[in-house]
């Protein structure tokens, strides 16, 4: 009876807490051991994920500007570098047409006259589907060639003129202009588009891009007040749409060929954000650069 309580007793004993000790000692030895293979492979994921949201960021910026510069009024895209900051500017077009010419030589209708003037015009053919004009914001130009040449450089105003009203009368669809900047005179050469074309433009556009050592720059989009003949840097507000942030440096061409009637535009944008750790170990950046056909037939 009493050796089968002394085995009972035996059975049920526990850890000794040298032993429970020595256990905590291994497996913290053993989760040390573990970290330092696994932190390497930890960091490096964490890593990637962020410049993979970076890299996401700046395609998506690029490629908004890409798509509203194709869309830009023929030999329009101009770009300023000042105090390390780059504006790129362009003027945007919504809508265009065909314009009645007196050398069509129609018995009806109003033409654009390039000699005595008039602020009437008739549109050849319907409107453009979903142009939505507003008379009194939107503009006429023709036949602009930009590069500030005299009479048909638009931030210039010399081929542009701000559409009044627009009515669909029975001879057609009739726009009237605040004024007639194309009349030059008997005596004068007209800036005819040779295809009797026009464009309905809206106020010009800049994106600013300042790069910053810390990667804190900015990729804005500004819808400037108005035109002015020399381009001058845009101001910022708190409320101007942001197309990046993070912004660590950002480069811009602007090459027009005049005599094939077509332009190049690069673009080069870098962004950077604190690796994991802090500012110790330095920036995760990632820079992309993208190149942009642009048709300036005017």
């Amino acid at each position: 009876m009493m050796k089968s309580r002394m085995f009972i007793a035996r059975t049920q004993r526990g850890f000794t807490l040298v032993e429970a000790i020595i256990v905590m000692v291994l497996t913290g030895i053993l989760a040390g051991t573990m970290m330092l293979f696994l932190r390497q492979p930890v960091q490096n994921y964490v890593d990637a994920a962020a410049r993979a949201d970076l890299s996401d960021t700046a395609d998506l910026a690029l490629r908004r500007m890409a798509r509203e510069l194709r869309g830009a009024l023929p030999n329009s895209i101009r770009a300023l570098f000042v105090n390390g900051v780059w504006y790129v500017q362009f003027i945007p077009v919504k809508a265009g047409g065909q314009y009645l010419a007196v050398e069509d030589g129609a018995a009806n209708g109003i033409p654009l006259d390039f000699v005595g003037g008039g602020d009437k015009f008739n549109v050849v053919g319907p409107m453009p589907a979903g142009a939505a004009i507003i008379p009194g914001t939107d503009s006429i130009v023709i036949y602009n060639l930009g590069n500030e040449i005299a009479g048909a450089d638009a931030y210039a105003q010399t081929n542009l003129a701000v559409i009044k009203a627009v009515n669909n009368t029975p001879l057609g669809w009739e726009i009237t202009l605040n004024n007639n900047p194309y009349a030059v005179g008997p005596s004068g050469a007209p800036n005819a588009s040779p295809e009797h074309r026009f464009s309905v433009v809206t106020r010009p556009v800049t994106f600013r891009c300042e790069g910053r050592a810390d990667g804190q720059g900015t990729l804005v989009r500004i819808v400037e007040g108005g035109f002015t003949a020399v381009q001058l840097p845009s101001t910022i507000t708190p409320a101007t749409p942001r197309l990046a942030a993070n912004v660590l440096a950002c480069n811009f061409s602007v090459d027009q060929a005049a005599n094939v009637n077509a332009g190049m535009v690069g673009m080069s944008l870098a962004l950077a954000r604190p690796r994991t750790g802090g500012a110790a170990n330095g920036l995760e950046t990632v820079t992309l650069v993208h190149q942009i056909h642009v048709d300036n037939t005017p």
